[in-house]
């Protein structure tokens, strides 16, 4: 009996070691993609489907239809919800063509790579600047993304003034169009007539990029405007405030 209780246990013993090691041995979760639950009906749902899915590469872009019609909004409430349908359609249409620039602009960047050293490369600066506009907004995008993400996972994002995370990319946007209206309006025919002749996709995507910089660099300078109002109505007081604050200290 007292074998059979023994061989019993062992097995016991036996039985537990399985559950024991596979208990240390962690478990790897596959990332859960955000996916709708189901297909769109309608075109308001695929609209939104198509804008959530494609929210990375909004954080890239030279500039932000949606916070171009929050603006409208605030500035005018009924206006802003009149346009609003009109400004989601171009949002997905800017979206989707914006993905499609985006690749083509690193392609056609690898495939004009001898253009980085040609003889015009010192003066008009094409790759370079075709080069710039590419990288930049994607790095700092990114690395705006990653702030807000960890903001918002401390929970101190209110804390944190909003125009010291929005400044950066419409200052950034400003510069790289004043940049490009330099190099554009700088080139010599020489150089112009080179390149239409040996290297035509990246003049293209050049103009096509300085052209998108000037119009980002228009609403990134009502942004920066804006954005430095806020900060002066909140920290500079102004009349009644002013009124208020010397009363305060007189007091």
């Amino acid at each position: 009996f007292r074998r059979g209780s023994g061989s019993g246990a062992m097995a016991t013993t036996q039985d537990k070691k399985p559950e024991e090691e596979q208990s240390f041995i962690p478990k790897v979760e596959l990332p859960k993609l955000d996916l709708p639950d189901k297909m769109p009906e309608s075109f308001d749902e695929g609209s939104a489907m198509v804008v959530k899915l494609l929210a990375p590469v909004e954080e890239i872009a030279p500039f932000k239809l949606g916070q171009i019609q929050k603006l409208i909004e605030d500035i005018h409430e009924e206006t802003g919800k009149a346009v609003a349908p009109f400004f989601a359609t171009m949002q997905v249409i800017f979206l989707l063509a914006f993905t499609g620039y985006f690749v083509w602009g690193i392609v056609a960047l690898c495939l004009d790579s001898p253009a980085m050293d040609c003889p015009c490369a010192e003066e008009s600066w094409v790759w370079l600047y075709a080069l710039l506009v590419i990288v930049i907004p994607t790095f700092l995008g990114t690395i705006m993304g990653c702030i807000k993400a960890a903001l918002a996972m401390a929970k101190v994002e209110d804390s944190v003034p909003a125009p010291l995370i929005s400044l950066p990319p419409p200052v950034t946007m400003v510069t790289l169009a004043i940049l490009g209206i330099i190099l554009w309006a700088g080139m010599s025919e020489s150089c112009a007539t080179f390149y239409e002749t040996t290297h035509m996709q990246l003049l293209v995507l050049f103009k096509i990029q300085v052209i998108l910089m000037m119009i980002a660099g228009v609403f990134g300078f009502i942004t920066v405007a804006a954005q430095a109002m806020v900060l002066v109505k909140k920290y500079v007081p102004i009349g009644d405030k002013a009124d208020a604050s010397d009363a305060d200290k007189a007091a």
